[in-house]
């Protein structure tokens, strides 16, 4: 189910360096929001406070009415799409996008049957044996947005996830990832540094 997502006064650090200063940021369910900004303006430390990875030194992140600050990052549910694809080489595609469900001790029935429909549904249900190195830039990136939308998530979050394709290419990818959030009606973040992007697939803005 897709929830509703709220960071209030949150800070981040790096060392002695602060990344976040009070952000406070509302996104409801089954809103697109991007964060939009430069490089090292904090978009990608928003995401990984969000997705656990980096603890921040103050304020709240809340899924639904749940405090997730410290809540480990694999008990999130949360999917996760990012810039360099992070698919395991020595994996099949079918395999790659079964691993959340297997993490989480689906039954194998009802994995070939997720992975079966979501691979359908990114255009890619011809290409479940094929290895990574295997497939074009784009159909990985399609393969890490199955993997992220199979285990059915409560926030989506991707972190310029079109920055290593080639213009045309971004273009088609980009309606495909709002058409499928809107067909899953799957709360998700953004992070982009390209304005045309941002304003182009988001419900909201917000800049950095």
């Amino acid at each position: 189910m897709s929830l509703a997502l709220t960071i209030e006064d949150v800070s981040a650090q790096y060392g002695r360096t602060t990344v976040l200063d009070r952000l406070s940021l509302a996104v409801q369910p089954g809103e697109f929001v991007s964060l939009l900004g430069a490089s090292g303006c904090g978009k990608t430390t928003t995401l990984r406070v969000v997705a656990g990875f980096l603890e921040p030194t103050g304020g709240a992140v809340r899924l639904g009415d749940r405090d997730i600050v410290k809540v480990p990052p694999n008990r999130r549910d949360i999917g996760l799409v990012f810039q360099t694809y992070a698919l395991f080489p020595h994996m099949t595609v079918f395999d790659n996008v079964a691993f959340g469900l297997r993490q989480r001790k689906v039954t194998d029935a009802e994995v070939n049957r997720r992975v079966g429909e979501v691979l359908g549904r990114v255009g890619l249900g011809e290409f479940a044996e094929r290895f990574p190195a295997n497939l074009s830039g784009g159909q990985r990136q399609r393969v890490a947005l199955a993997r992220a939308l199979v285990i059915d998530p409560s926030l989506l979050m991707f972190d310029e996830p079109l920055s290593n394709l080639d213009a045309k290419l971004r273009v088609g990818i980009r309606a495909e990832i709002r058409a499928l959030q809107l067909q899953s009606g799957t709360t998700a973040v953004y992070v982009t540094h390209d304005q045309e992007e941002a304003f182009s697939i988001s419900d909201r803005v917000a800049i950095y």
